[in-house]
């Protein structure tokens, strides 16, 4: 009999041993994603890893920064966040992509959009990056040549177009001769219409291409271009011009159409890959992929007051429209 209380007060020792060891164990860290964006944006990702079965605060952590539209932040934000050894940084534009790439060779970066990555140097390959980036990227020739189609759906006599952008970011540059390639495709002539950072001349800029007789403006997304977006449409209204876009947020800005990929959509494409990403997937393994689905934004509000009506061929072809 005392043998077996002494086997049975042993036993429960060991157990309770056991068990303490485990409860006095820490805490296994939650995987952390550095991510610098806006407050939609951050919420299309969320939805994304939700989706994946990953949701905010259970079994991922999300560092957010915001840069408030002063490109000059992005670096250190970015810096922050390799300091801070966050195991992915979601890097949603160019100037974010190079200062990642500068600040750390070991942390994988996934990009959201991205100009040709290969010209840039982010990757080797589409289909073997190689190095710490792989992502999203968005090859503009055949966008730059649908933009400019629907330019002259909306004004078949436009015999001129005016390209409005930055000219000290390398996407830009890239997108300049794609667009320039465009409107030789159309036969349009082609005006170069360059601003400069971080105070542009918009003013100056936009008079000369009224001055030009400029039909239409294509206004060339990029940071600096999202700070200024509000000013570059009231400027454009006042001189009377057409303005082609190419993100959905630049119509809620007041410009006229865009034409481009779903930028919620990209965000939970990015999201698949960190998910990949965090389950052990080397990022130079992961394909470059393309944007897959594409929308079509009108803002009435400003047609009517550059006097500009919008045919119901492109009106029906719209995903939202402002009125």
């Amino acid at each position: 009999m005392k043998n077996k209380i002494f086997v049975f007060v042993a036993g429960s020792f060991i157990l309770g041993a056991v068990y303490l060891a485990e409860a006095q164990q820490p805490a296994k860290a939650l995987p952390r994603i550095g991510l610098i964006a806006s407050t939609g944006a951050f919420e299309s990702f969320q939805l994304g890893l939700r989706d994946l079965g990953y949701v905010e605060g259970k079994n991922i952590l999300t560092e957010r920064r915001y840069a408030e539209g002063r490109l000059d932040r992005i670096p250190g934000l970015v810096n922050e966040l390799v300091q801070q050894k966050v195991d992915v940084i979601v890097a949603i534009n160019n100037v974010a992509i190079r200062a990642a790439k500068k600040a750390t060779q070991t942390i994988p970066i996934v990009m959201v959009t991205s100009v040709d990555p290969v010209e840039a140097g982010y990757v080797e390959s589409f289909a073997r990056p190689q190095g710490n980036i792989t992502g999203l990227a968005n090859l503009g020739r055949d966008l730059s040549a649908k933009r400019v189609e629907l330019l002259k759906q909306l004004f078949p006599k436009m015999s001129r177009v005016g390209i409005l952008w930055d000219a000290d970011g390398p996407g830009p540059k890239v997108a300049l001769k794609e667009y320039e390639e465009a409107a030789r495709g159309f036969k349009l002539e082609f005006h170069s219409l360059e601003i400069h950072g971080p105070n542009p001349d918009l003013a100056g800029v936009l008079r000369a291409a009224k001055t030009a007789r400029v039909d239409a403006l294509v206004v060339v997304s990029n940071p600096l271009m999202v700070q200024h977006a509000k000013r570059v449409f009231e400027l454009a209204a006042n001189y009377r011009l057409t303005s082609m876009t190419e993100e959905a947020r630049y119509v809620d800005a007041g410009g006229l159409i865009s034409y481009g990929a779903n930028t919620a959509d990209l965000y939970r494409r990015a999201a698949e890959y960190v998910v990949e990403i965090l389950k052990g997937a080397k990022p130079g393994d992961l394909p470059v992929k393309l944007p897959s689905k594409f929308e079509i934004f009108v803002n009435l509000k400003t047609a009517k007051q550059i006097g500009v009506v919008i045919p119901q061929h492109v009106l029906v072809q719209a995903d939202k429209v402002i009125k």
